[in-house]
């Protein structure tokens, strides 16, 4: 990996952690069409934590608040919307091991980015139907909570599209729903830093140098903070039927290569 597919990886990273549009899904296409080997644990994860200072900087406000008065706070809906995904992983990996290998190395992505796009369509349909006056309560987060555990699945359904969705489902006011979604990312991804530790450490840093990791943080981050400033704007005003054409258009062309060629993608009829 070079430095320019370095910045390209923490741009991708960074706008598509938010968008929801599936951020694994993306690295997996971007990866393929750049002949771009397997990337480093660490830089992957130095990636996320590009996007993580994102997240502080935008919702700064939010997260003082949490620090300060975490009672009184979202800090317990927080705790309670990230058990789900914790649970699910662990069971997956040590019960349905094989299972869990096949969706995480890409062999169902297509159909991952048809799920972004039910998914999105199915929150669509059911929050104009409600009234979005509900706060983020217990039931709120559960479902938001089991949305990120099912995206933490399988690469092409978003995490934070899954979560939104989670949110509208339940009545949630459609800003009130991306910032909790977004929050969401910060015990998310600290978890996974924490989970690949040791993994980390025993592989090192690959083949990326400290200033390609660097670069690609920065990327990352910038990046992250433009998506997430977008998708606040956006989803109080617009709809999400835009974001699913574009999953559903880019899983057409996804399935299409993979059984077509099968030399780009793993095909998930192999």
């Amino acid at each position: 990996m070079d430095m320019l597919q370095s910045v390209l990886l923490g741009v991708v990273q960074g706008l598509t952690e938010f968008l929801p549009v599936s951020s694994s899904g993306h690295l997996a296409v971007v990866q393929a069409l750049f002949g771009i080997q397997e990337v480093p644990l660490f830089y992957d994860v130095m990636l996320h934590v590009g996007t993580l200072v994102a997240v502080f900087i935008v919702l700064w406000p939010e997260i003082k608040a949490i620090i300060c008065h975490p009672v009184k706070n979202k800090l317990g809906m927080l705790i309670i919307a990230t058990i789900p995904a914790v649970v699910v992983v662990l069971v997956m990996k040590q019960v349905f091991p094989a299972v869990y290998d096949n969706l995480q190395n890409g062999k169902y992505l297509a159909f991952g980015f048809f799920a972004t796009t039910a998914v999105l369509v199915i929150s669509e349909l059911i929050a104009r139907r409600m009234e979005h006056k509900r706060k983020i309560g217990l039931p709120q987060a559960v479902v938001m909570g089991v949305m990120q555990a099912g995206a933490t699945m399988m690469p092409g359904l978003s995490r934070s599209g899954s979560t939104i969705a989670g949110g509208l489902f339940m009545g949630t006011g459609r800003e009130r729903a991306a910032k909790f979604a977004f929050l969401m990312s910060i015990p998310a991804i600290i978890g996974s830093a924490l989970f690949t530790a040791k993994d980390v450490v025993e592989t090192g840093m690959g083949d990326v140098s400290i200033p390609m990791v660097i670069i690609g943080m920065i990327a990352a981050a910038v990046c992250g903070f433009l998506a997430i400033k977008f998708m606040l704007r956006l989803i109080s005003k617009h709809k999400l039927y835009g974001f699913a054409i574009y999953t559903a258009a880019l899983g057409v062309i996804v399935l299409l290569e993979a059984t077509m060629y099968g030399n780009v993608f793993i095909s998930p009829f192999a």
